[in-house]
């Protein structure tokens, strides 16, 4: 028995790999020449990632990858680059391509009964027992990995590799099952004890790490690992009840729904196959999984990019038909059936499908493609169903997701396509956009979702601003991580609505409600709040026209907002007041070098509004963009606008809440919100009552907060604190392996300032200057070398800063920490001890000024690092590791201090 399919089941795959799935066999194996015939080495370099290796100088593309040729190439202009940090960055697609492969071949020796292929394997995996301990374990982005710079990469990586030696044991001799050994002793084990060593939660990569932990586990007859990556507190049981949500989608969104979801496959096949499935309400929960993602298509069969999505991915790809067919080979369900109609529809243009390139779960988007079953993968040839049914196009209809939170209207078949994101927020790769619009006419998008360039670009913070959506933006600042909750859905055919509501503030609660007809739409933003508000709302795409039509135009002047880098204001250019007098102000958008696709718009606002205007950038890869923003202030208030995308609005008159609404053929509809929903006067003589309940919207569950330290026993000061163990926050290596490092934090308080003194007694003192240039991120480059961190809150005022030592002078280098203000600036000054450094800080605060509360972190760096190993951290470490946290710090760790007297 395999991991995957017992000996019958494997048996019966024969038939289907030489009989219905020959040409899926026959392309695979085609495909396999380059490992075949020896043409391919596995890199000896470990991979790195930094902001310039594997992309496109030109326009910040990923470049695509070659087994074959040593150059990368960028897919938009053609670029061939190959070199110094593009040599660093491939090996992250040689790896996973090569381990892919030998789990093609694998496959197709055990199949095919192919020899050539068995010994392509073994001679791999003979390989990889011999040099995988040579990568070092040190420097990555995201958890502890030996040939990538990641954990969950080593995770894809180590599955292809164990579920390829696990067929090659099934059906080999006691010769081979010792061969098998020492790649057991030299890379599944030490590997997998890696893997284990961190453990990432509620993440979508930690499903890959379980993927890899109970695959390697039962390989290795090792059930503790097991256990853990099935019923552990991050487990695949886990998973399915909180991350993947009540409606089968993963609260990430879809680009880590469709990620996630093939990593929970592995772990659930193999679960199944062990005889420990969880319970059936999770397995129908992972079941509809399949289908989820492809409700919420945009028209041109594109998902929305929605959260840290690449922009416009498109479905017709070989992995989206594959999961299709997945989900088909589990139980019968026409809407997978539909899908799968269009994407082996044959009137569509065939393009490379790129998996002679593939690169096991780490795919890279291409443009759509004509699909046959032919360009699937090994998955595919074990799992699909031998026949499929009749596939019969569905069309795509209205719909909603109630526990992820997306309200989807369509019309005309799905040509048209209206949605309002109001739900769960995300977690770490959601976006501060509760209640946001999306509209898009066919291909033609007028509000959209910009999704996420590069995570190492400075680009990152704008797409992560509310300021990049159509959502409501209060007070100039991006909204909190809230999720938001539906008020009421209904579809009525000539009429549908939507209606949501989110806490974007303490004190103030933010609705929006969409109503949609054929050739139109209403779109209605309210508050109340306790206290005057600005309320804002991005439009991205249209401008402003003045009362003649003509565009009008702004007055320069610099628009005031938030000053953190996603609030999204510094990336405006070209701003100015729009001197708007119109109780009901004209917008219009055009799409298309001659303006044939053409927005019309109307908006009104309680009370006035002031009207700005700018350029911003579009979406990654794409060009700039105009942004118009409205600004209420106001305790209660309101905007309402109207949005016709076929020229069907002549005229729109505000009288109070009701909206006149004048068609191009001289009909007139009255729109009005009612107390228990929205009701339409038609021109036609007839009424419209829209009130829709709420259906049940499944479990959502909240990003698991961080450990809190504000609740702890204050600190009396004068007081000296030493940092050892139980502070660490490490990296690859333990506080131990790490050399041990310790730090003392002096704290005392003066008449008119507290003085924080940070003793480490060990340092490489490795200082990175505090405006050098990061070639790998975008994080400011001095967290990598040694320095301190600084954080504190006092009644009114608060301020945190890195602060990094000049090595030339007795000087400290300083920048404001992400997310922290200035407003408490510190006078700081270093001195060199006999083998590490002495850094004091005077903060300006007088002895009135409680309470008090502070934190202290400590980069630990070495002499031979590109990034810091670990953080000494005053208000504890809790297990946690440093990766990703750059100089960010949350409040509630700040430790409450108090003065003795």
């Amino acid at each position: 028995m395999s991991l995957l399919l017992d000996d019958a089941a494997l048996d019966a795959r024969r038939s289907v790999a030489t009989g219905a799935l020959r040409l899926l066999a026959d392309g695979l194996l085609d495909e396999l020449a380059p490992l075949l015939d020896e043409r391919v080495s596995i890199p000896t370099e470990k991979a790195l990632l930094t902001r310039t290796g594997g992309r496109c100088p030109h326009d910040g593309t990923m470049l695509r990858f070659d087994p074959l040729d040593p150059r990368l190439v960028c897919p938009v202009c053609g670029t061939k680059l190959q070199g110094g940090l593009h040599d660093r960055f491939r090996p992250y697609w040689m790896q996973l391509w090569l381990a892919e492969r030998v789990l093609h071949a694998a496959v197709l020796g055990v199949l095919l009964d192919d020899a050539q292929c068995v010994r392509a394997a073994w001679r791999v995996l003979d390989e990889y027992a011999h040099g995988y301990l040579g990568y070092p374990n040190r420097d990555n982005v995201l958890g502890p990995s030996r040939p990538f710079f990641s954990t969950y990469l080593e995770s894809i990586w180590l599955l292809q590799l164990v579920l390829a030696l696990d067929l090659l044991e099934s059906r080999g001799d006691d010769a081979a099952r010792a061969r098998g050994g020492r790649i057991r002793d030299r890379v599944v084990e030490p590997s997998i004890e890696l893997i284990a060593s961190y453990d990432e939660g509620l993440s979508n990569r930690q499903v890959w790490n379980n993927a890899a932990l109970v695959a390697a586990g039962t390989l290795l007859a090792r059930p503790e690992l097991v256990d853990r990556a099935l019923e552990g507190p991050s487990g695949l049981r886990t998973h399915l009840a909180e991350a993947l949500l009540g409606d089968g989608s993963w609260y990430e969104g879809e680009n880590y729904h469709l990620f996630a979801h093939r990593g929970l496959w592995y772990a659930m096949t193999v679960a199944e196959g062990l005889g420990r499935a969880p319970e059936d309400a999770l397995r129908r929960r992972f079941d509809d999984g399949f289908v989820a993602p492809f409700r919420t298509l945009l028209p041109d069969l594109t998902y929305p990019s929605r959260r840290d999505s690449q922009y416009a991915v498109s479905v017709r790809q070989p992995r989206f038909a594959e999961s299709c067919e997945l989900g088909l080979a589990r139980r019968d369900d026409p809407r997978l059936v539909g899908m799968l109609a269009r994407l082996y529809d044959p009137l569509i243009e065939r393009r490379d499908t790129g998996r002679r390139a593939s690169t096991a779960d780490v795919e890279s988007n291409r443009a759509a493609t004509g699909l046959v079953r032919a360009d699937l993968s090994w998955r595919a040839l074990l799992f699909a169903r031998e026949q499929l049914p009749p596939l019969v196009v569905h069309p795509l209809e209205s719909d909603l997701l109630p526990a992820q939170g997306f309200g989807i209207l369509r019309r005309d078949g799905g040509a048209l396509f209206v949605g309002l994101d109001y739900g769960h927020s995300g977690g770490g790769h959601g976006h501060p956009d509760r209640l946001n619009l999306l509209l898009s006419d066919g291909d033609v998008r007028w509000f959209d979702d910009p999704g996420t360039g590069a995570y190492v670009e400075e680009s990152l913070h704008w797409y992560r601003s509310t300021l990049a959506h159509c959502a409501p933006l209060l007070d100039g600042r991006s909204q909190p991580r809230v999720h938001g909750t539906l008020l009421a859905f209904e579809e009525q055919g000539v009429a549908g609505w939507i209606s949501a509501r989110a806490p974007l503030a303490g004190d103030c609660d933010v609705r929006r409600s969409i109503v949609v007809l054929h050739d139109y739409l209403v779109d209605r933003i309210e508050w109340t709040s306790d206290s005057e508000h600005e309320v804002s709302l991005p439009l991205h795409g249209v401008a402003v026209l003045a009362t003649g039509g003509e565009l009008l135009v702004a007055d320069p002047s610099p628009i005031e907002g938030g000053v953190e880098r996603e609030d999204g204001f510094r990336y405006l250019t070209e701003t100015g007041c729009l001197p708007v007098v119109d109780d009901v102000v004209r917008l219009r958008g055009a799409r298309g070098g001659t303006g044939t696709q053409q927005l019309d718009g109307w908006i009104a606002t309680t009370p006035p509004a002031s009207w700005w205007s700018a350029r911003t950038l579009g979406a990654p890869g794409r060009p700039e963009q105009s942004l118009v923003l409205p600004r209420v202030k106001a305790r209660t208030g309101a905007i309402t606008a109207v949005w016709s995308w076929h020229g069907a609005i002549a005229t729109v008159i505000a009288d109070g809440e009701a909206l006149r609404i004048t068609r191009s053929d001289g009909a007139v509809d009255v729109h009005a919100p009612r107390g228990d929903g929205w009701e339409i006067f038609t021109g036609r003589g007839s009424s419209i009552i829209l009130r829709g309940g709420t259906p049940a919207a499944g479990e959502a569950a909240p990003p698991r907060a961080p450990a809190a330290s504000r609740g702890a026993t204050p600190i009396p000061i004068p007081a000296q604190l030493e940092l050892g163990e139980e502070h660490y926050r490490r990296s690859e290596e333990s506080w131990t392996e790490a050399g041990s490092p310790t730090a003392t934090i002096s704290i005392e308080r003066g008449n008119e300032a507290l003085h924080v003194s940070v003793t480490v007694p060990m340092s490489a003192r490795r200082f990175v200057a505090i405006d050098a240039e990061n070639l790998f991120d975008n994080d400011p480059a001095a967290i990598h070398g040694d320095g301190v961190q600084l954080y504190v809150e006092a009644a009114d005022r608060s301020g945190g800063w890195l602060l990094v030592p000049d090595a030339a002078t007795n000087d400290v280098g300083m920048r404001v920490a992400e997310g922290w203000s200035d407003e408490i600036r510190p006078r700081a000054t270093w001195r060199a001890t006999s083998d590490g450094y002495q850094l004091d800080a005077e903060l300006p605060l007088s002895l009135g000024a409680e309470p008090l509360a502070l934190d202290v972190l400590v980069n630990v760096s070495g002499p031979d690092r590109a990034r810091r190993c670990g953080q000494l951290v005053l208000s504890g470490a809790h297990g946690e590791f440093v990766y990703l946290r750059s100089d960010r710090h949350d409040a509630e760790r700040l430790l409450p201090l108090r003065t003795v007297a």
